[in-house]
């Protein structure tokens, strides 16, 4: 008889090694399996919150383009039909002053508005009326002015009600 063993067969010790070695991997396996699932779940859960969240005037900067209300804006090119621009956001004339009510709040903001719309466009609102634009000043609320937001958000819309096409940023200059 020769010492050799047939082909597959292993020792004890060999098979004892080769069972430790088969359930390391397995559970290497198991766990990157785990680890990848996890991610995903959690790579999924961010994009959806982030997806979902709602934007308003106040989430959007000066020379965007947008659709929808004020409270859930859509920021699109300005190149294609949008409802409003936001050309400026004014600062309150006092802001450590009590709220000064809707309508004053609402004049003071489009008041400062069409200052900041002349500078923009690069005419006064006259001409930008007489080219069918509207000031359209978004002013603070009580509540937002009471927690220290007392920006007026100043938007051009189409005098008409219908879309914008293009930014109107100095388009009153020529």
């Amino acid at each position: 008889q020769s010492g050799e063993l047939p082909p597959g067969y292993l020792t004890g010790e060999a098979k004892v090694k080769r069972q430790r070695s088969d359930r390391r991997r397995r559970r290497l396996s198991i766990g990157l399996g785990m680890l990848v699932l996890i991610v995903a779940v959690l790579a999924t859960l961010a994009i959806t919150a982030k997806g979902s969240e709602d934007s308003s005037v106040a989430d959007i900067e000066v020379g965007q383009c947008f659709t929808g209300d004020a409270n859930d804006v859509d920021v699109v090119d300005c190149a294609e039909p949008h409802a409003a621009e936001l050309f400026a956001v004014a600062p309150a004339a006092d802001a450590s002053v009590p709220y000064p009510g809707v309508d004053q709040a609402r004049t003071e903001g489009g008041n400062a508005c069409a200052l900041q719309l002349a500078a923009y466009y690069g005419a006064e609102t006259g001409v930008a009326a007489a080219n069918g634009l509207e000031l359209s000043p978004i002013a603070p609320s009580q509540e937002q002015w009471d927690a220290g937001e007392t920006e007026t958000y100043c938007r051009a819309v189409d005098a008409d009600g219908g879309s914008l096409q293009g930014s109107i940023q100095g388009e009153g200059a020529g």
